[in-house]
């Protein structure tokens, strides 16, 4: 231990310490800053063991942090919410990355060039109509053109500002990770340790004492006094990919934002936000830039190519205009006439027109819709159970071809029981009473739980019950011990001081080992998966007897674990020896593991039954009709396992059952050669899940893993989505994956596949609504221009079908909610279009019913609605009609667009999406106003009854002429 000699310049600061750690003080005054705190840990420095040895170790920073090491910080300060240390200290909260404010994301929509030229004619148009045309009404254009930029450019920073807002607030939600802390226990009167409390990592305060396991992320920079077995990965902080061994006596220095990733220990907390390393490093890190998910990119790719499609159709549509308008000129200049200022205004007008097609073509609004998308999907599906870490993810899983599911907690219920068991030779089919064992062998037994063990109750003030904390199967013993009336937490307190070596669970090891002080020796107790165990037994506890295992007898308890197991009951063996000290001494100097976990004596074999989750057999179905299949990778038992799967759905009649030693013992062709029918894979390790991540990828298949261990973390990171656990997950396997699964429950896997499809249909139909719009606007306009009848749409209504047809067309069909018909459909193929054949069927027949109409009232509309093209308030009238019904077809065809593969009821699920309703009745209404108000500022004119019923029904008419054009063949997407 260290040096607790402490000098006397501290030691008038632990006087003041003692005096101010009363009972009846109200409020703390600490006498050490946190950049003293703080210095303890610089890195590199070899200054620091002296530093903390003038502070007398980790006992000494208690005193002067006013805390214990046993009891934790005082239950006095939880009443003041722990307010003066935060107020010394600071809290636990790093520096959030910089978002955009609106008023930022307002001013960044005018970096795109198309706009900034657009400004520019906009006021040259309106310079040209104050000084040359009347000033009365020359204004009018180019403040419309202007006030529409505003008005679009407010609505893109309105979204983007409620884009970032959900992103923040699940970065909150992501980032909030739980700790285990002791603190002062509630009761007047109490012995020993402080109370255990699962905290936020936010609410952990410089002072606490933190308790540490195997795949925990350290929450602050500490001071290390207890170690079992305890290594670390620092890489994040010094950049070495190794573990390093962590002592009090030799390395006892924790630093924040690091894992462990063996072992178990207690540090106490010197350092907290901003002044940790970790924090320190947060502080100077700038904000983070946003990277596109694949969809995006395609999309972006998708909108370079239409966009330099609209370039060359505005290019076309001005070079006619223009053309026409220097024949004009040279026809006036040739009769004589001279010249005028006012003959620049059509140039302008055409150049306005020009680049509001561009602006109408270029459909940023595609990224932008999966970007919608994907927030609004996020935040619907953490009301799902599913935290999506990685955006890409959402939309990933929605491809997904395969799930390797564990069992424990995902597929079953983690309630776990022991329900029967073998107890001191005696195999029963129920828990048995107590008091009928031998009471010498049951003290035996009930120690080696009580102490070989973590796991503990915590009263759920929300459940108002006692909860198991810790591992599950653990609390399962636990449970059994209570119902038995057994004071295990009293032995707890009372010998937790006797261990003297703990050797964790692992995944790899299937078992934990703990020794304790016992007389003149030490007694080892080991529990784990029982065929391990049992082999390395050497008698039985037969009632009051110990007993030799011979042959016979280890056949009569394989039996009884294979009869459990094909019940499907997890089963877990429990065994002691007593070791001599001079014994344990040479074990020490050897490998402990190897030689002190043998020569064993059995206690039990307990059965404990998972009930399998009431939803997974149904969730399993869907995956199977969804093309999805669903693999069991779990470390349990083969006949366990098999009968588990079986009862889920996931093993059926001809699947390959295996175990981990053979399949990592095959080759490489073998494996590949039995993947395809492999079911189930048990006792296998996380390299083994690691091993069939990568094969699985080799075949092409998109991969969802899901893994709750710190081993997991490398196929969680290999999978093309890596789903942790939320409730049983470590924090290095949260970190490692890209969606955290709330609930632990395998339905909600299901449900991110609903998700992550609906993401990627709903910007397909906003794709088929956009492509129609751009066709038709960018056709109408560039045949008008050309045969001479002039522009039916003005620059300022162009830019109000933009906004339809971007910003309020991605929110209407960008949140469409997820239906279970999504899983009636294979997965898409990676490399599959965007566009299927029925979309392209639909967009060009939409497009070509919408310019016959269009092109139908230029040309007839005159005399149909007995209007003179030649007059101008007439000609204005006949565009506005042209304009209403335009934009009338938009909003019916919209509808079509919510479906893309020729279903049949096209309003099915419609009042689902209340959003869709609100835009879609909301853009009628604006359109209304536009006509009947718009006046100059639009270039719009009051319609009769007659001419609102003719509009409304062409639009209308695209629905009926759905059902028709969904009649002609076309390829769809795979079933």
């Amino acid at each position: 231990m260290w040096n607790q000699k402490i000098t006397e310049e501290h030691r008038k600061k632990l006087l003041l310490a003692k005096n101010a750690f009363s009972k009846h003080m109200t409020k703390i005054k600490f006498e050490v800053s946190p950049e003293e705190l703080s210095s303890l840990h610089e890195l590199n420095d070899k200054t620091n063991p002296e530093k903390l040895e003038k502070m007398g170790g980790a006992e000494g920073l208690a005193e002067i942090l006013q805390t214990d090491l046993q009891m934790g910080t005082r239950k006095t300060e939880k009443e003041r919410k722990y307010r003066d240390r935060k107020k010394h200290f600071g809290v636990n909260r790093f520096k959030e990355p910089e978002f955009k404010g609106f008023w930022t994301l307002f001013k960044d929509t005018f970096d795109d060039p198309t706009l900034k030229i657009l400004i520019v004619s906009a006021i040259v148009s309106l310079v040209l109509g104050v000084t040359v045309e009347d000033p009365k009404t020359g204004w009018i254009e180019g403040t419309a053109i202007l006030m529409a930029v505003l008005i679009v450019s407010f609505v893109t920073a309105i979204n983007d500002y409620q884009k970032e807002k959900q992103f923040r607030e699940l970065n909150k939600v992501k980032d909030n990770i739980t700790c285990t802390v002791v603190r002062e226990k509630q009761e007047e009167e109490f012995e020993g340790e402080g109370e255990k409390l699962a905290i936020s990592i936010h609410d952990i305060v410089t002072g606490d004492i933190v308790v540490l396991e195997t795949g925990s992320k350290v929450p602050a920079d500490g001071i290390l006094f207890y170690a079992s077995e305890l290594k670390a990965n620092e890489s994040v902080m010094t950049g070495e990919i190794k573990e390093i061994n962590k002592t009090p006596e030799e390395d006892c220095w924790m630093i924040s934002g690091t894992e462990i990733t063996q072992g178990e220990g207690k540090f106490i907390v010197t350092s907290v936000g901003k002044h940790s390393q970790w924090g320190k490093i947060m502080e100077k890190a700038k904000s983070k830039e946003e990277v596109n998910t694949p969809l995006q990119d395609k999309l972006e790719k998708m909108a370079d190519q239409i966009g330099k499609l609209g370039l060359w159709s505005a290019v076309l549509t001005v070079a006619v205009l223009l053309a026409k308008w220097a024949f004009r000129l040279y026809t006036k200049l040739n009769e004589g006439q001279e010249f005028v200022f006012h003959d620049l205004v059509e140039v302008v007008d055409a150049v306005i027109v020009g680049i509001t097609i561009v602006v109408v073509a270029v459909p940023e609004g595609l990224p932008l819709a999966v970007t919608i998308s994907l927030a609004y999907s996020m935040k619907k599906m953490m009301e799902d159970h599913n935290l999506v870490r990685k955006l890409e993810s959402c939309e990933t899983m929605g491809n997904a071809t395969c799930i390797c599911s564990d069992k424990t907690g995902t597929l079953t219920k983690n309630e776990m029981t022991v329900v029967a068991g073998y107890f001191f030779g005696e195999k029963y089919e129920e828990v048995p009473e107590c008091e009928q064992f031998d009471e010498k062998y049951l003290d035996i037994f009930v120690r080696s739980i009580a102490l070989n063990s973590k796991a503990y109750f915590h009263f759920d003030e929300e459940k108002q019950k006692d909860v198991v904390m810790g591992s599950k199967t653990e609390g399962a013993l636990l449970l059994m011990l209570r119902q038995w009336k057994q004071p295990f937490n009293k032995i707890r307190e009372e010998q937790e001081n006797l261990i003297a070596k703990s050797i964790p669970f692992s995944s790899k090891r299937k078992r934990m080992t703990t020794i304790i002080n016992h007389k003149d020796g030490y007694l080892v107790f080991c529990k784990g998966a029982s065929e391990i165990i049992l082999d390395k037994c050497v008698m039985h506890v037969n009632g009051e007897n110990l007993d030799s295992l011979d042959e016979e007898r280890i056949n009569k308890l394989k039996n009884v674990i294979e009869g459990m197991a094909s019940n499907g009951l997890r089963t877990l063996c429990l065994a002691y020896r007593y070791v001599d000290k001079n014994n344990f001494d040479n074990f020490l100097e050897e490998d402990p593991e190897k030689e002190i976990e043998t020569q064993l004596t059995l206690l039990s074999i307990v059965g404990i039954k998972d009930p399998v989750r009431d939803a997974v057999p149904q969730a399993v179905e869907d995956s199977k009709s969804a093309g999805v299949t669903v693999r069991m990778v779990t470390g349990d038992n083969i006949v366990t396992a098999k009968h588990i799967a079986k009862e889920c759905g996931i093993y059926t009649e001809g699947g390959l059952v295996m175990e981990g030693f053979d399949f990592r013992h095959m080759t490489d062709e073998e494996r590949l050669k039995i993947i395809p029918n492999l079911q189930v894979l048990a006792r296998s390790s996380p390299k083994d899940k690691l091993t069939l991540v990568k094969h699985l990828k080799e075949m092409g298949e998109v991969v969802g893993v899901t893994g709750d261990g710190t081993n997991d973390a490398p196929a969680l990171k290999e999978a093309n989505v890596g789903l942790s656990m939320g409730i049983a997950g470590t924090d290095v396997a949260k970190e490692a994956s890209d969606i955290v699964i709330l609930d632990d429950n395998f339905k909600s896997i299901v449900i991110a596949i609903m998700w992550g499809r609906s993401v990627y249909d709903n910007i397909r139909k906003f794709l088929q609504f956009q492509l129609t719009v751009n066709v038709v606007a960018l056709s109408t306009s560039f045949l008008a221009a050309v045969s001479g009848v002039g522009l039916p749409l003005k620059a300022v209504q162009l830019l109000w079908v933009n906004l339809i047809m971007d910003t309020l067309a991605a929110l209407a069909l960008g949140t469409e909610p997820p239906t279970k018909d999504l899983l009636k459909r294979r997965p898409y193929k990676k490399d599959a279009s965007l566009l299927n054949g029925i979309m392209k069927r639909n967009i060009g027949a939409q497009s070509i019913y919408q310019l016959l109409v269009l092109l139908g009232i230029l040309k007839f509309g005159g005399a149909f609605f007995g209007l003179d093209p030649l007059v101008a308030e007439e000609k204005l009238h006949l565009d506005c009609i042209v304009f209403n019904t335009f934009v009338l077809m938009q909003v019916f065809n919209e509808i079509n667009c919510r479906k893309i593969n020729d279903e049949a009821n096209i309003f099915k699920g419609i009042f689902n999406n209340m959003i869709f309703i609100g835009i879609w009745v909301g853009i009628i209404i604006i359109q209304a106003i536009v006509i009947e108000f718009g006046g100059s500022f639009f270039s719009t004119t009051h319609l009769n009854t007659f001419e609102w019923g003719v509009s409304t029904f062409l639009g209308l008419l695209s629905i009926p002429l759905g059902f028709v054009f969904r009649l002609i063949p076309a390829k769809g997407d795979p079933q």
